[in-house]
């Protein structure tokens, strides 16, 4: 089942917004100053019907008759959501519910009862690089656990539109002090286009031992980190905190500069405690 053409997936998605089975709604674009490191917040009122923590229901108005499958905590409440299989079928490409993106893309586990506090493996790595091969400008995402972002318990990745507003402040040597915790980035030389799933593996294994240590997180336990793949290249960063006062919280997106919002006043709490503060207690300060 091959990923449909950008305009295929286009005509989807404004169909399905039109007939109300996704929320997709305007926003607004606040750049803020953060010692240097760039940030943004993205105010959607829309998201105000996303569920933001696990557990947590969705409202009355979506039809919630239709699991994605036995295990899942997320719904399918139209059959036109799912695009393609990838990876020979372990895994559903579908427009996610809750978008601010056009097109957004959640990628889920074909085994609904695999949950997202696992780390990745190969199925995942190996959907992820076919999604970065066959959709244009998206980068992949995996938040790993509450402590990450996460609001949904079903394993899944997302594709957002790229790039990732902080990017060139990970991978430029000379900007790399800009950013207020640690991360692990790898540049794979040969391409995603020619990087195996395996290759994607080996590295993720050492960024994943190399969180663990940095968290000092004993073998078997649950290791908070998120993962972003854009340009040839694997970001990971380690996570101690899935929120920072009442309601400062970020996924991999918000880590590497653009936070999603539904109103002013969660910039406003950001601000009070300090972004790159809050930041830092997101992640593992560095220095």
């Amino acid at each position: 089942m091959p990923i449909p053409s950008e305009d295929e997936i286009l005509a989807t998605f404004d169909q399905l917004y039109a007939e109300s089975v996704i929320i997709y709604g305007p926003h607004e674009k606040v750049e803020v100053d953060c010692g240097g490191y760039p940030l943004e917040f993205r105010i959607c009122p829309s998201l105000l019907k996303k569920p933001h923590q696990v557990g947590a229901e969705l409202t009355s108005s979506f039809d919630k008759s239709k699991k994605w499958g036995p295990g899942s905590d997320m719904y399918c409440p139209d059959e036109r959501l799912i695009l393609s299989k990838l990876n020979g079928g372990t895994h559903d490409l579908a427009i996610n519910l809750f978008c601010v993106d056009r097109p957004q893309y959640v990628v889920l586990t074909t085994d609904s009862y695999r949950k997202q506090y696992e780390p990745l493996d190969i199925d995942d790595l190996g959907t992820a690089l076919e999604m970065l091969r066959g959709l244009k400008d998206i980068y992949v995402i995996y938040n790993c656990s509450e402590g990450a972002g996460c609001s949904r318990s079903h394993k899944h990745l997302q594709g957002l539109v790229g790039p990732p507003r902080a990017f060139e402040a990970f991978v430029d040597v000379e900007r790399q002090s800009t950013v207020p915790f640690h991360f692990f980035a790898y540049h794979f030389e040969q391409g995603f286009e020619s990087a195996t799933a395996s290759d994607a593996l080996d590295v993720y294994r050492d960024f994943l031992g190399k969180t663990r240590e940095l968290l000092r997180v004993t073998e078997g336990d649950v290791v908070a980190h998120n993962v972003v793949l854009w340009n040839d290249w694997m970001i990971v960063v380690p996570r101690r905190n899935g929120m920072v006062g009442a309601s400062a919280s970020a996924n991999a997106a918000g880590m590497l500069g653009s936070a999603w919002v539904t109103d002013q006043k969660y910039i406003d709490e950001w601000l009070q405690i300090g972004c790159r503060s809050v930041l830092e207690q997101l992640g593992v300060k560095r220095g």
